[in-house]
């Protein structure tokens, strides 16, 4: 029997695939069943990251949500965390813009690009 499955395109929020960025996987937390969007800001401490969760918010972020997270019935999902790169201002959402302005997080830059 074959089996087909359909993959979908994966939202990126870097200006490109191949632009500067350096990421790392961290888990995040929040509510249940809840989308953390791409480009949300995470706040946590990137040493701990392998055991401490991330959490979507903007006083003391220290990067950048890479993907869309859909978080479990727990609360919690694996993401990743963008803490220095260039990101398209164009890809991200409205109300996720405003945050990332207001958490003016060190190493990001935030600038046009194509928006594809």
């Amino acid at each position: 029997m074959i089996q087909k499955t359909v993959y979908g395109n994966r939202k990126t929020i870097l200006i490109s695939q191949d632009s500067f960025h350096v990421a790392l996987p961290v888990k995040v937390s929040g509510t249940a069943n809840a989308v953390i969007k791409a480009g949300e800001p995470l706040v946590g401490d990137v040493a701990s990251r392998l055991s401490v969760e991330f959490k979507a918010g903007t006083e003391g972020a220290t990067g950048l949500l890479l993907h869309d997270v859909v978080l479990d019935a727990n609360g919690k999902g694996n993401g990743t965390i963008v803490l220095a790169g260039c990101i398209d201002k164009l890809k991200l959402e409205s109300d996720v813009l405003a945050k990332v302005e207001s958490a003016e997080i060190a190493n990001i830059i935030i600038t046009e690009g194509s928006a594809i």
